[in-house]
């Protein structure tokens, strides 16, 4: 059964890409599924996890919408986590499948090119 495409970017739907894109991270055997089973468990009920999913909610939206309910700096949260290039082009790889089955292209767009930014900037900031 196909997913009819969200039409417009709004916070709802975000929300519902970022717990898409986390529950496929579960489901996941590789690096960056790794990372994140280690830091936040493999329950994606978990209060962890929902704490994640909400910051990441927020994070998204700023990102395109221009919300101001983020609070954090996600930069100082990735130090400490090992990562490395083959982790981001997977994490990359990953999110955009999420995008572009959720959202129209013109939308998808928006994030992919959001995401290779931030990419871009925390492979800069880790040295990668």
């Amino acid at each position: 059964m196909k997913m009819e495409k969200f039409k417009i970017i709004d916070k709802d739907n975000i929300n519902k890409i970022v717990i898409e894109f986390y529950v496929s991270i579960l489901f996941e055997d590789n690096k960056v599924s790794e990372v994140f089973k280690n830091k936040l468990g493999d329950h994606i009920t978990s209060t962890l996890w929902q704490e994640h999913i909400s910051k990441l909610t927020n994070f998204w939206a700023m990102m395109v919408l221009g919300d101001t309910n983020y609070k954090g700096n996600p930069m100082k949260k990735h130090f400490d986590l090992g990562l490395d290039s083959e982790m981001f082009t997977i994490w990359l790889s990953m999110f955009f499948d999420v995008i572009d089955t959720r959202y129209e292209e013109h939308l998808a767009k928006i994030f992919r090119s959001k995401a290779n930014t931030i990419a871009d900037g925390f492979k800069r900031m880790l040295s990668l």
